[in-house]
């Protein structure tokens, strides 16, 4: 195996092993109820786009639209999600958040920057530097392969 395919099987298992700690930290220490991570990032995404269209949340999901059209409604039904009519198109949808989304995705987000704020305090400055360092490129990659292997430099 290459050094890069053993960096890439590293970087899998490690992104894997940061990813499912967070989870069971959450799990553990969320008063509620903890929403499935898909409909936390659907949440993420109508906050910061309010008015978002299913099928731009599919897009930015990289869901089937049907696929995102029954996370939607089952967001309505659980009353953390509302639909709205475009006031300029009455066959489209707005997506927004409701308050009670809005509480649990901050005390969600809340708990995983308390984690990671906690792990990059154990670092030395060098370490914590080169966490920094690293992420522009992190995010390239995750583009990268969020768009097929198309060259992205955004």
């Amino acid at each position: 195996m290459s050094e890069d395919g053993g960096m890439a099987v590293d970087l899998m298992h490690l992104a894997h092993q940061l990813h499912r700690s967070l989870e069971r930290r959450v799990e553990t220490d969320f008063v509620h109820p903890k929403p499935p991570e898909v409909q936390i990032v659907a949440l993420w995404q109508v906050r910061a786009r309010p008015g978002l269209t299913v099928r731009e949340l599919a897009d930015d999901l990289q869901l089937k639209p049907n696929n995102a059209s029954a996370l939607v409604t089952a967001m309505v039904n659980a009353g953390l999600l509302r639909r709205e009519a475009d006031q300029r198109d009455r066959r489209v949808v707005r997506l927004h958040a409701t308050e009670e989304a809005g509480r649990r995705v901050d005390a969600v987000q809340g708990l995983f920057t308390r984690y990671l704020t906690a792990a990059l305090d154990d670092l030395d400055e060098k370490q914590r530097a080169a966490v920094q360092a690293a992420l522009p490129a992190l995010g390239q990659m995750a583009r990268h392969i969020r768009d097929g292997g198309r060259r992205t430099d955004t």
